[in-house]
């Protein structure tokens, strides 16, 4: 018999890119951790400089957040969703 570990995730991804997918998800996905609610988080590249959308979906409606090429690093994702979820008590 099998045993899950942990807490559930409320959290599905869905992404044009599947390399962004993979470089954004886990961050995306500690910011979201911890809630009980249920989140889809939309990776969208935008633009043609290297722009990423990334939405949220929550019981509280959608929080776009505009991402440059440069700022794209995980941790600074992770830390500036983390921060937007805190400000609008998503």
């Amino acid at each position: 018999m099998a045993v899950m570990a942990g807490r559930p995730r409320f959290v599905e991804f869905k992404a044009d890119n599947e390399a962004m997918l993979l470089r954004l998800r886990e961050p995306l996905a500690r910011a979201l951790d911890g809630r009980s609610h249920h989140y889809e988080v939309e990776i969208v590249a935008v633009g043609r400089v290297g722009e990423v959308l990334v939405s949220i979906t929550g019981p509280s409606g959608r929080l776009p957040l505009l991402f440059g090429h440069e700022e794209l690093d995980p941790g600074y994702v992770s830390s500036v969703v983390r921060n937007a979820l805190e400000k609008f008590a998503f």
